[in-house]
């Protein structure tokens, strides 16, 4: 096969500095003799069987900033009487509406309730676990103390 000049130099760019050389028409056309060569096959890696079921491990949220639990107090100013307790429910800081958890009786006009809360807690006093206050529900903010005295009707 022959190369115009002509037609090399067309097809470069006038600032491209690459050279061609033309081969000359009386040299002999390369030849070359081509024997294929061996492809080994590719086979796949096989993994062993899993024994047991893969579970994946509990994740917990991520939120922008975790708040550390607080100690918040509730003192209740209230005589009861003898044999009789003070019990609070609610919603948070452990607590549930379906039963209640004792205040701890300091006096005989004082129960206390101190838990670790990260969120506001909403409550409820009670007698006996029994008897609910009368009024709306309470609440208190993490890391404070309150004093409440409740009345029953």
């Amino acid at each position: 096969m022959k190369i115009k000049k002509s037609a090399v130099k067309a097809a470069l760019k006038p600032n491209d500095k690459t050279t061609v050389t033309p081969i000359p028409s009386s040299a002999p056309a390369p030849t070359a003799s081509v024997t294929p060569a061996r492809i080994a096959p590719v086979i796949p890696a096989v993994t062993p069987a899993r024994t047991a079921p893969v579970t994946p491990a509990r994740i917990a949220p991520l939120t922008p900033a975790t708040k550390p639990p607080a100690l918040t107090t509730i003192e209740v100013k209230l005589d009861v009487g003898f044999g009789n307790a003070v019990f609070m429910r609610g919603q948070g800081g452990g607590l549930t509406w379906e039963r209640g958890l004792p205040l701890v009786c300091v006096d005989a006009k004082t129960w206390r309730w101190s838990g670790e809360a990260r969120d506001p807690i909403t409550f409820k006093l009670l007698i006996n676990d029994t008897i609910w206050s009368a009024g709306n529900d309470l609440m208190i903010a993490p890391g404070q103390k309150i004093e409440v005295a409740p009345e029953f009707s």
